[in-house]
């Protein structure tokens, strides 16, 4: 993996923290990680978005 990625995900994501995983997914620790690190990934993205664009968007 990249080094940029890995640093991200060390940031955003990091090591496996179960008091974040939803209640139903807590017997199931790998399911239960990716997904928090997808959403996290995901969210990151969508802030990345709004920064790159929201001039863009916000032109009458």
């Amino acid at each position: 993996m990249s080094p940029a990625i890995e640093q991200l995900y060390d940031y955003f994501v990091g090591q496996p923290r179960p008091e974040r995983w939803p209640e139903e997914l807590q017997s199931n620790p790998m399911l239960a990680h990716g997904q928090y690190a997808f959403s996290e990934g995901l969210r990151l993205g969508y802030l990345l978005a709004v920064e790159c664009l929201g001039p863009e968007l916000l032109r009458p």
